[in-house]
């Protein structure tokens, strides 16, 4: 354990912000699993997408590849765009206020997991930008 508060203390930025996109999509994943799951709205492109995402923000962490960022950033914005295009009778009974599409679950979570996948997409971004100052 302390050697990985050692490589946090001594990474720059944007690998921290890297852990953190790895965290938080981590959540999402598992937010998204048990949502797909209790609800019947699971899809594995949108698990792998997020299962990517995760991936590539935590081997951006411990190796500090450049362009591993960026990926992870299409890899939240493919999860994002396949999601909401799932969550569609959601959208469309919860807003108009009828069932016409029978969905199943509500808009809450539907908005929180987008909330978070949004957030590792920003993280990801924003990774990119920073300059790639590491420490030892």
């Amino acid at each position: 354990m302390n050697a990985l508060k050692d490589k946090i203390k001594n990474a720059g930025w944007a690998r921290r912000l890297s852990a953190l996109t790895a965290v938080i999509s981590l959540v999402a994943l598992i937010a998204y699993c048990i949502y797909g799951v209790v609800f019947n709205y699971f899809d594995t492109v949108v698990c792998a997408f997020l299962v990517g995402t995760l991936a590539l923000s935590g081997v951006h962490f411990y190796l500090g590849l450049g362009a591993l960022n960026l990926l992870g950033a299409m890899c939240t914005s493919g999860a994002i765009a396949l999601f909401f295009l799932n969550s569609f009778p959601v959208w469309a009974d919860e807003l108009n206020g009828i069932t016409m599409y029978a969905s199943r679950g509500g808009l809450p979570p539907v908005i929180a997991i987008l909330v978070l996948m949004f957030g590792c997409a920003l993280l990801q971004i924003a990774s990119c930008f920073i300059p790639a100052k590491e420490g030892k």
